[in-house]
């Protein structure tokens, strides 16, 4: 009992140190309250796309998860720095560790009690809100509705259990290893003069540079997917090396500096921070990899919901698309009439007869055919689609009446390039003739990889190519023509016109098969329903994310300063004894607290800037291919972030000043 009252005694007391590792503990567990929620409701499985919804937000779930392992750790160091002094008191006044382990374990149980309770009450309610946001983000059906079952409870309750006990034996580890003496100066202890490690310097400089040169250079988004964790671990491991040892050797600069350093401020911020910067360091690489994190997640999140627009013009020019190497003539009939009946009025009817989309291989004098069921990776960013029409298709869609001969062709780019009049195709010579700007049925844009449409005088010289390029088995369907019948039709409200669509489906899956087997059957309709499933629940994953990482950001620094703040105090006790006057600390204060937000938010907005290629060429993989949209959007969460970085820098500053003001 004697233990239990003390345990109770002591977080009051010391709630200056424990509050904010109460409160980080409280939020992760609503976080975690708020994602179990959603990935148990069981209109989950009844989603558009279902499956798809159910991988991503289990896939962020264990990063929650992860994170939540990595953040809790990370401040319980800090609340046992505070609190060594305190338990090396507890030992000289006749305590013994094993009476200190059941104070500790007193502290765990009630920390987690408070948390857990009130962590999945908070967690509740924001779920509540949060689904309320969701299904507007997601536009779902009723189904998905708010519940709260048993076993999200007890998930949670299991992940803090096992949480709160790694951090109760590491605790007891820490309380093992010291004795008393150790215990009760621990809080105090300094960092001596670190050196500068021009290796790892280098190091870190090499690292932070291969990562930004794939970054950078990466012209396929196929390649850009593969190697995109290649270049996050990269950066991230250069930022903590140039943080660690970058920093101490700017501080030598700026002290071997007399015009800056011989400077009130400067002097005490320069002289203080040397000391501690290899502490420093590890706290301000962790600032700068979560705030990249923030803005790396939300803009990119953010643009494919707002993008959504940008993405079905990308992908479609009707309403209704049909592709199909049997009985062209038949499944238009059927479609038509179909609609017709169910009192939809087909217009904008468009019909093409063209070759297969072609994969082929960019090369130093042209284009030679590649295997896609055998594909090399490497090859990637050589990769071009080519689509084959002849003269009388292109005659009816553009009323162009220019005629070509045998060997001559006129060819639209969709994207890339193709330097000078000469085209050449695995063995044969074509001269361009014309150039198309632009070929209804047909978008131009970038896209995963190179596109073309090369017209050519006749079908026959066509087949002829197919017959030559596709002569085995596997590749036989490529020999054949392909139909394509498009067309439009108006519909009240979404809903009505995604039930039209199904129903046309059905109807020919009746009359010719299913689809993907005899034609392929795609509705705009359909896909917005489920893009707005998908865009709009990654769009509230990163936005979960980003209010993590802010609010794992600000803890840091916060922590961070109140630490130094504490450890700062006697020094600038004796500073004002001497005759630093309140406004000189508090410039010092700001001085110092400046350097310490500014640095990691700008390197942060430098590997923003660095991502960006990369990020616009991951976007492709989804259909999105609107650069200007990207771009506003991160301006606009950096200077959101910025915002509440520098609301979190004007709090900070005015604690650190009541710690260390006499």
């Amino acid at each position: 009992m004697f233990y239990l009252k003390l345990a109770l005694r002591n977080l009051w007391t010391n709630k200056r140190a424990y509050f904010p590792f109460l409160i980080s503990m409280l939020f992760l567990v609503a976080i975690n309250t708020l994602t179990q929620v959603i990935i148990k409701n069981p209109g989950m499985q009844k989603l558009p796309d279902a499956t798809s919804a159910m991988m991503m937000f289990d896939a962020g779930n264990v990063i929650i998860i992860i994170f939540s392992v990595i953040f809790s750790l990370y401040t319980n160091s800090f609340l046992l720095k505070q609190r060594k002094k305190e338990f090396g008191l507890y030992s000289v006044l006749g305590l013994g560790k094993r009476e200190l382990y059941q104070l500790m374990m007193w502290e765990t149980w009630f920390s987690f009690l408070f948390v857990v309770v009130s962590g999945i009450f908070i967690g509740t309610v924001l779920a509540k809100f949060a689904f309320l946001v969701l299904r507007k983000m997601m536009q779902v059906p009723t189904p998905f509705i708010f519940e709260l079952p048993l076993s999200v409870v007890g998930s949670v309750l299991g992940i803090f259990a096992i949480i709160f006990l790694l951090l109760f034996l590491i605790n007891c580890g820490q309380i093992a290893r010291t004795n008393p003496i150790e215990l009760l100066h621990g809080a105090k202890r300094g960092e001596q003069m670190p050196k500068t490690n021009w290796s790892v310097t280098i190091l870190g400089l090499l690292l932070l540079g291969a990562g930004y040169y794939l970054a950078v250079t990466i012209e396929s988004p196929l390649a850009a997917f593969s190697k995109f964790f290649i270049a996050v671990i990269l950066v991230v491991l250069g930022t903590y090396c140039l943080f660690t040892t970058g920093s101490i050797a700017l501080l030598k600069l700026l002290k071997n500096r007399p015009a800056f350093y011989y400077q009130t401020d400067h002097f005490i911020n320069v002289s203080s921070m040397i000391y501690r910067m290899k502490q420093n360091a590890a706290g301000l690489a962790s600032i700068c990899v979560l705030s990249t994190m923030v803005l790396v997640t939300v803009a990119t999140t953010a643009s494919l919901f707002f993008g959504q627009k940008d993405l079905l013009a990308t992908r479609f020019t009707h309403d209704i698309a049909i592709t199909t190497k049997k009985n062209p003539t038949a499944l238009k009939q059927t479609a038509l009439s179909f609609a017709r009946q169910a009192g939809v009025q087909p217009h904008h009817l468009f019909t093409l007869k063209m070759s297969d989309s072609l994969l082929f291989e960019k090369t130093a004098t042209g284009f030679d055919v590649s295997n896609r069921l055998n594909n090399d990776l490497t090859k990637l960013n050589r990769a071009a689609m080519l689509y084959l029409l002849d003269q009388k298709e292109y005659q009816r869609l553009s009323q162009d009446k220019t005629p070509l001969a045998q060997q001559e062709v006129m060819l639209l780019t969709l994207d890339g390039k193709v330097a000078g009049n000469q085209l050449h195709l695995v063995n044969e010579e074509f001269t361009v003739k014309k150039r198309i700007k632009q070929l209804p049925g047909f978008k131009a844009g970038e896209g995963i990889s190179a596109g073309y449409v090369v017209v050519m005088n006749d079908w026959s010289t066509i087949q002829n190519l197919l017959n030559k390029w596709y002569q085995t088995k596997e590749t036989a369907e490529y020999r054949q023509p392909q139909y394509v019948i498009n067309f439009d039709f108006k519909g009240k409200t979404l809903s009505s016109r995604v039930n039209f669509a199904k129903q046309l489906q059905n109807k020919l899956a009746v009359e010719y098969g299913p689809n993907h087997q005899n034609y392929q059957f795609d509705a705009k309709d359909e896909f917005v329903q489920s893009s707005q499933t998908f865009t709009g629940g990654f769009f509230f994953l990163g936005i979960i994310f980003g209010l993590t990482f802010t609010l794992a950001t600000a803890l840091i620094i916060y922590y961070k300063q109140i630490s130094e703040g504490m450890d700062d105090q006697e020094r600038f006790n004796i500073l004002q004894k001497v005759g630093l006057s309140h406004q000189e600390v508090k410039k010092v204060i700001h001085s110092q607290v400046l350097l310490v937000f500014a640095f990691p938010i700008i390197v942060a907005v430098i590997h923003l800037a660095f991502a960006f290629p990369l990020i616009k060429k991951l976007l492709l993989l989804f259909g999105l291919a609107n650069g200007n949209l990207l771009l506003l959007t991160a301006v606009a969460v950096v200077v959101i972030f910025a915002l509440l970085y520098f609301i979190v820098y004007q709090l900070t500053a005015k604690s650190y000043y009541q710690i260390v003001e006499r």
